[in-house]
């Protein structure tokens, strides 16, 4: 039996198995595809969420106090430096947030929600022009 394919794009459902909505054109995708991605996402969010928050957690001291030896360690860059790039991992983290909540969504619903997937490309481009700004500061 052939499962439901749906189209992101205009919503078209069908239970044929088709690889290409015939609306529109777009890539129909089966409720367990959509959920497979769902897990990926999840698994991404939490690892990056985990990842950068253990990082900035354990460097940000070093960062706010730029010149003083804090646990052995010592940033010898400027406080607004620091600031900065702890700004590229609080984005980073919400980024891995949104990605996980996207994920659990898929997951449970088996569609993919627009607003969502614009929010995660959002906060992309806000990594993306952060890191570029850091890299600026950094004189790189």
């Amino acid at each position: 039996m052939d499962e439901l394919r749906r189209c992101d794009k205009c919503s078209y459902e069908t239970l044929e198995a088709l690889p290409l909505c015939p609306k529109c054109g777009a890539r129909l995708l089966s409720i367990r595809m959509i959920r497979r991605l769902g897990w990926v996402l999840l698994a991404i969010g939490l690892f990056l969420v985990g990842l950068m928050g253990t990082i900035t957690y354990h460097v940000a001291p070093t960062m706010l106090h730029p010149g003083v030896l804090i646990d052995g360690s010592k940033f010898t860059g400027t406080v607004e430096q620091g600031m900065l790039a702890l700004r590229l991992f609080g984005i980073v983290i919400a980024f891995g947030f949104a990605s996980g909540v996207m994920g659990l969504s898929q997951i449970r619903t088996g569609r993919r929600n627009k607003w969502m997937l614009y929010c995660l490309i959002g906060l992309l481009v806000l990594v993306l022009l952060t890191a570029g700004q850091l890299m600026q500061a950094l004189g790189g």
